[in-house]
């Protein structure tokens, strides 16, 4: 049996992404700016990369009610049926069962459909390097019982992402002892030197009863509610699929399951790969100046070094003397930091945006 056969793309498109701000608003979150090489979304990378190995009718794309409209305008390669809203925010968690709901219900097959979680907003380089990975996380999760991820092989100790504690330093697919959470600088230097820990995709595999079997033992209150979610959808029940989504925990599918589940193995990757968690990620997915400078929109810099640039607006930025900065203009308003700050831009983007409109509120003609 190919790989392909019953299996299901759930892509995860409801955040925002902050750390972007001012590029990225709710209006037009992370997922649909376009960075790296190529002029497409990010979200249209993956719903591309997704529907080459399962076929458009069986990928999804789980957001909020608020981005429906914007992501089923955007994305013409999927029917609008696929483009599913959450009735409410519940974090991964709600996302991968609301989306798991309805391929169940969708599924005509007899087989177990197998279900791919992916992110939207990540940046992956080597399409078929991709494709190849994603198969034989497929394949794994189609013939054992095991949750499968894709890890990245770590090349500096970065604190900004979830850890994966591997059973051993070689091999593509080893199994799982521990996930670890985003850890502090001297944590991060001994995982790196380890050479055991990989860094945490989001990526999941996973069949369907395998999934349900290893959260009723690690989550059996989930794995409840899950099951009165599937049979809502299936019946088309809508006010008891509102109700048992509302009772879900607001809270990760790395916390709810993958933390506790008793199998899970672990495909090492082959591809390129970098989740764009903020603006300093845009030195290593863009190509730079001879200075180390990565200029986005209408810019013009002199004497600048290992900036990043970017302009969104008509108008021209100019630049002179900068070392390491992010200098960032949007719609929104105008960000201004030192690169080594670029991971604290959420909470300022917050008070930023809050600033804003309480002073456009209080402006006069």
């Amino acid at each position: 049996m190919d790989s392909r056969d019953n299996a299901w793309f759930a892509i995860m498109a409801g955040g925002i992404g902050s750390r972007f701000w001012p590029a990225s608003r709710p209006d037009r979150p992370k997922q649909l700016l376009s960075f790296g090489p190529s002029t497409r979304t990010l979200l249209r990378e993956t719903v591309d990369r997704a529907a080459i190995i399962a076929g458009p009718d069986k990928t999804f794309v789980i957001t909020s009610k608020s981005l429906q409209d914007a992501i089923t305008r955007h994305i013409d390669l999927l029917p609008r049926r696929n483009i599913l809203a959450e009735p409410m925010k519940r974090n991964t968690l709600g996302a991968v069962l609301f989306a798991t709901a309805e391929v169940l219900a969708a599924n005509d097959e007899e087989e177990d459909p197998v279900m791919s979680i992916l992110p939207a907003d990540h940046y992956i380089g080597g399409r078929a390097a991709f494709t190849d990975d994603l198969s034989r996380a497929i394949r794994t999760a189609r013939d054992t019982d095991a949750l499968v991820t894709i890890g990245i092989r770590p090349t500096r100790p970065d604190e900004g992402y979830g850890y994966i504690e591997a059973a051993g330093r070689g091999g593509r697919i080893l199994d799982v002892v521990s996930f670890r959470e985003k850890p502090d600088a001297k944590t991060a230097r001994k995982f790196l030197r380890s050479g055991r820990f990989l860094w945490n995709s989001g990526m999941f595999f996973w069949r369907v009863g395998a999934f349900m079997k290893q959260l009723q033992q690690a989550n059996p209150e989930v794995a409840l509610i899950a099951e009165s979610l599937y049979e809502a959808t299936r019946t088309g029940d809508t006010q008891k699929q509102l109700e048992a989504f509302m009772a879900l925990p607001d809270t990760s599918i790395d916390y709810a399951l993958m933390e506790r589940a008793q199998s899970v193995k672990v495909i090492t990757a082959t591809f390129e790969w970098d989740d764009l968690g903020s603006w300093d990620a845009l030195s290593r997915v863009s190509e730079a100046d001879g200075d180390g400078n990565v200029l986005l929109g209408a810019v013009v810099v002199s004497d600048c070094r290992r900036c990043i640039v970017y302009n969104e607006l008509p108008h021209p930025i100019a630049a002179m003397g900068l070392e390491d900065m992010v200098v960032a203009v949007g719609r929104e308003g105008i960000l201004v930091t030192p690169i080594d700050r670029a991971q604290s831009v959420r909470e300022l983007s917050q008070d930023a945006r809050a600033n804003g409109l309480s002073a456009a509120a209080g402006a006069g003609p």
